[in-house]
């Protein structure tokens, strides 16, 4: 379970000092996955740099599994929206990186789950190109590949399909939720799309103009639901969120 309690970050600016967000509590337990949407700036990526161990100066309390979270302890994924490959690597020393840097033997299970995934992605047959020889649409089946291969603690995601056509960016959302109800990776996903929130998130969490607060969670009943975005309550809960952001985001 992931536990955010109070937590606020200030940074320095001109000798003065700017709330970058704040304060913000939440709860993610094991398994789950949850959306975040809110406005340019807001501090969602402030959220996941903190999350990530990046930012290390800030106020409250972050808990992975009942521990503080530490990114020397905990095994954190993190797929960003430029992809995050080694243009030097191939595609597959790219989705291998994190067995390699953290020298894990590949035993049966985790052999298993290599292969699982590369078929599920269909990307078998790219294992010896370079970043530079795929598409985006590839490019992003190899960071997901990564995250699985690397079967993290917590999984960050920062709009990482919002550089595909819309096409592609819908069939890496299947790909990818695919994958997530095989394994349950705890995630939490920052999105500005709202259809995008209601396709990835179970619970959707509205984030205010920064210093970024919650503005209100909610239960996405329709998180799972075959054939979505065909769905009229599809559509209805879209015009909910919408309200809601709409308020929210008021300056």
């Amino acid at each position: 379970m992931l536990e955010i309690n109070n937590l606020s970050v200030t940074y320095n600016s001109n000798k003065n000092k700017v709330k970058a967000l704040g304060p913000v509590s939440m709860e993610i337990k094991e398994g789950e996955i949850y959306a975040i949407i809110g406005p340019s700036g807001c501090g969602k990526s402030t959220l996941l740099n903190v999350l990530s161990g990046i930012i290390q100066n800030y106020e409250g309390k972050v808990l992975l599994n009942n521990e503080v979270l530490n990114p020397k302890r905990h095994s954190i994924g993190f797929i960003p929206q430029n992809f995050g490959l080694f243009p030097w690597k191939t595609v597959e020393k790219n989705y291998m990186l994190s067995l390699d840097i953290k020298k894990k033997a590949i035993d049966r299970n985790i052999a298993d789950r290599i292969d699982y995934v590369l078929d599920k992605l269909n990307i078998q047959s790219l294992k010896d190109r370079y970043p530079n020889e795929l598409s985006g649409g590839q490019k992003q089946r190899v960071s997901i590949a990564r995250s699985f291969i690397m079967n993290p603690d917590l999984l960050l995601m920062d709009e990482p399909f919002s550089a595909l056509d819309a096409l592609t960016r819908e069939e890496a959302q299947e790909l990818f939720i695919g994958l997530w109800n095989q394994y349950k990776i705890t995630t939490l996903f920052v999105t500005h799309s709202i259809e995008e929130a209601i396709f990835m998130g179970k619970k959707i969490v509205i984030i205010s103009h920064c210093p970024g607060t919650i503005v209100k969670t909610i239960d996405n009943p329709l998180f799972n639901t075959e054939d979505l975005r065909e769905k009229e309550d599809y559509l209805k809960l879209s015009s909910y969120l919408r309200g809601i952001i709409k308020k929210g985001w008021t300056l």
